[in-house]
């Protein structure tokens, strides 16, 4: 019975790829190189990767077009917090939970009020704040309302 490898694709044009072929096979991992980013589309959506790399002018290319990952926003959170609690316990920093809601608040709110084109009525309600509160939160953080 064959096992299933783990898959890492980088698109690109394969600098250095033959390198993390070499270190990455050694773990049993496939990378495979696909120089054209629409053919990378089309080869992710029938074969699941583990992880996929991208040359910085590829990337935007690939994006525009390709539906996100099916992976919840808990374990997407879940792990990026694993990793900022590693990093942040190794500078030997305190007052992390105060850190993390300074570092996720401005960007939520950021990203919401774009959502409702500067509306900070229907911003408030989503975010499930008063919008009194929210006004104060935005003049706190500095955030910039575009009202395109």
């Amino acid at each position: 019975m064959e096992t299933e490898r783990d898959s890492i694709i980088i698109v690109g044009k394969g600098n250095g790829v033959s390198d993390l072929k070499k270190s990455w096979g050694d773990r049993g991992i496939e990378v495979t190189l696909i120089r054209d980013a629409h053919e990378a589309k089309k080869r992710i959506t029938k074969t699941p990767f583990k992880l996929v790399g991208f040359e910085p002018d590829l990337f935007e290319t690939f994006v525009s077009e390709t539906p996100a990952p099916s992976i919840s926003l808990k374990d997407f959170i879940e792990k990026r917090l694993h990793d900022f609690i590693k990093r942040f316990k190794a500078s030997e920093g305190s007052n992390l939970y105060y850190t993390l809601l300074r570092e996720i608040e401005k960007p939520l709110i950021t990203l919401v009020l774009k959502e409702t084109a500067g509306n900070q009525i229907q911003a408030a309600h989503i975010l499930g704040l008063n919008r009194n509160t929210l006004r104060k939160k935005i003049r706190e953080l500095n955030i910039v309302i575009d009202n395109r």
